[in-house]
C-alpha cells in the first residue's frame, strides 16, 4: 500500500476529496469506506492474490476498493460503466471476483472464474505486488488486455506536492490517463470534481459550480467546449490550467482556446497504456512541440517511430499475440506514433503509423487536415481517412459533425476552401460527409 494515500486521509480529514452527482466526500469519508472495503475483503479470507474486477466510475465507493485490493497485493481490472457491458472483458482477464460501485455503495459477486496461472500474474504475486489490468482503446483493431504493476504505479504520486486546486475528472475511470487525474488529485490533497456526464454542458456546470482549476482533457472535448458556447455562458473564471492529449492538438485550436482563455495555462501531456503517464513539458505556450522531462522515461525516435521505455511499463499481455512486435528483446515500447522532431530535444505527435495515407505515392497524415477542418467555426468534431481509389491508391475523405445552426452546403464549401488554401492539391479532401458522430473511441484514446 502506497504510504501517502494514509497519509493524505489523515492530513486532509474534511477537506473535501470528490464531488459528483453523489453528493460531497471528504477525505474522512474516504478513509471509512477504505476500511469498510477492507473488512470485506478480509472476510473472504482468500488465500492467495485473486484477480478482482471493479466496476464503476470516478467515485467514492471505486476508489475505497482500489486501495484496498493494492493493498492486499490483489489484480484489479478497473471496468467503466455497468457490469452488464463487460462480460467479455471478465472471461478475458479471468475475474475471480466482481466489485460493482454505485457512489458510496458496492455489491462483491462471488467467484466467476478460476485463478488465472499467467506468469504476468505470478511475476507480481512472486514480488508481494498488486497489478492493474487495463484495456487498450482498440482503435486500431481488438482492445489488446495488459497487466501493469499497480505497486509501482501507486508509488510514483508519493511525492506529489500540495496544491489544493480543484480538478474536473473527464477522462475514463478505466483508462490510464483518468486513473492518472484520480491518483495525482488525492497524492495533492485536492478535490476531485465529476460531472453527471461528459456532454459540454455537463461539464461546463461543475467547473463553474465547483470553480474548478485544472481540466484535463482532448482536443476533440476542448474544441466541443468551445462551438458548444458553454466556455462563453458559463463563469469559467476559477481555470487556471488544462491539460491536453491523447490526440494530436491541432496549431489553430490551440491558437483559439488561448483567445478564449487568456489566463490559463496549456500543457501537452503524453502517455500510453503499455507505459504510463510522462511528465512534459511544453518550450513555448503556443507549440505543440513537447519536451520529456520525466526521469522514469527513456525515449528515441526510430524511422519516425516514438519508442518508450520506462518504469511503470506493463509487465506484459495477457494475450501473446499482442506482443508480437510491441515490446523489443531489450524494453523498448514501439508506441506506433509518428512523430517529427524538433529544436532542443523537442518532438511533436504527428498521428499513427498505419493512419497514413497515401494520394498516387504523396503521403499525408490525417491530422493535418483535420487541423484545418477543426479550426472552422461550426465544425464540432471531424475525422480524415483515407479511401481505396482505382487510380491513386487512396483518396482523402473527412466526415466532419457539424453544429447544429450549421448550412452544410456552405459548411462544405468552406471546410474545400480552407484544406486548398492551407495545404497541398494532394491533401484536400476529396470527398466531405456529414455525420451524427464520429468513431466514438475518440474520446477514450489514452494516446
Amino acid at each position: 500500500m502506497s504510504a501517502w494515500f494514509s497519509q493524505r486521509l489523515r492530513e486532509r480529514g474534511g477537506a473535501l476529496a470528490m464531488q459528483g452527482p453523489w453528493g460531497d466526500c471528504t477525505y474522512a469519508d474516504l478513509e471509512r469506506l477504505w476500511q469498510a472495503a477492507r473488512a470485506d475483503l478480509q472476510a473472504l479470507a482468500l488465500e492467495e492474490p485473486a484477480v478482482f474486477a471493479l466496476v464503476g466510475e470516478h467515485e467514492p465507493a471505486a476508489v475505497a476498493w482500489l486501495f484496498a485490493l493494492a493493498e492486499a497485493g490483489h489484480a484489479v481490472a478497473p471496468l467503466a460503466g455497468n457490469l452488464a457491458e463487460h462480460p467479455g472483458k471478465l472471461a478475458e482477464v479471468g475475474a475471480q471476483w466482481i466489485v460493482t460501485s454505485t457512489g458510496r455503495a458496492w455489491k462483491l459477486l462471488p467467484r466467476v472464474s478460476e485463478p488465472s496461472a499467467h506468469p504476468a500474474f505470478g511475476a507480481l504475486r512472486q514480488q508481494g505486488h498488486a497489478g492493474l489490468v487495463l484495456f487498450s482503446s482498440g482503435t486500431s483493431g481488438r482492445p489488446k488486455v495488459m497487466v501493469q504493476d499497480l505497486t509501482v504505479l501507486l508509488a510514483t504520486y508519493a511525492e506529489r506536492r500540495l496544491n489544493r486546486l480543484p480538478v474536473l475528472a473527464l477522462l475514463g475511470f478505466d483508462h490510464i490517463g483518468g486513473l492518472n487525474t484520480l491518483l495525482g488529485t488525492l497524492a495533492a490533497g485536492a478535490t476531485l470534481v465529476v460531472p453527471a456526464d461528459r456532454s459540454a454542458a455537463a461539464v461546463a456546470a461543475a467547473m463553474e459550480r465547483q470553480r474548478v482549476a485544472v481540466l484535463p482533457a482532448s482536443p476533440t472535448f476542448l474544441n466541443l467546449l468551445l462551438v458548444s458556447g458553454e466556455a462563453v455562458t458559463r463563469d469559467l473564471s476559477g481555470l487556471r490550467v488544462i491539460t491536453y492529449g491523447t490526440e494530436p492538438m491541432p496549431p489553430g485550436l490551440l491558437q483559439r482556446l488561448r483567445a478564449a482563455f487568456p489566463r490559463v495555462r496549456f500543457i501537452q501531456t503524453f502517455g500510453t497504456s503499455e507505459t504510463g503517464i510522462i511528465r512534459t513539458e511544453s518550450p513555448d505556450p503556443a507549440s505543440t512541440y513537447i519536451r520529456f522531462v520525466d526521469p522514469a522515461t527513456e525515449w528515441k525516435v526510430v524511422e519516425d517511430e516514438l519508442w518508450l521505455r520506462s518504469r511503470t511499463q506493463v509487465g506484459g499481455y495477457l494475450d501473446a499475440r499482442d506482443a508480437v512486435g510491441k515490446f523489443t528483446a531489450d524494453g523498448w515500447f514501439r508506441t506506433g506514433d509518428k512523430v517529427e522532431l524538433g529544436p532542443a530535444g523537442t518532438l511533436r505527435i504527428l498521428g499513427r503509423l498505419g493512419e497514413v495515407i497515401n494520394v498516387g505515392g504523396e503521403k499525408l497524415m490525417p491530422a493535418e487536415v483535420e487541423s484545418v477542418i477543426l479550426g472552422l467555426p461550426l465544425v464540432l468534431d471531424c475525422r480524415v481517412r483515407g479511401e481505396a481509389h482505382a487510380l491513386i491508391g487512396q483518396a482523402v475523405v473527412a466526415e466532419v459533425v457539424a453544429a447544429a445552426a450549421a448550412d452544410q452546403e456552405q459548411l462544405r464549401a468552406a471546410i474545400r476552401n480552407a484544406c486548398r488554401r492551407a495545404l497541398a492539391a494532394h491533401k484536400v479532401p476529396t470527398r466531405v460527409s456529414f455525420v451524427d458522430a464520429v468513431s466514438g473511441e475518440r474520446l477514450k484514446k489514452i494516446r
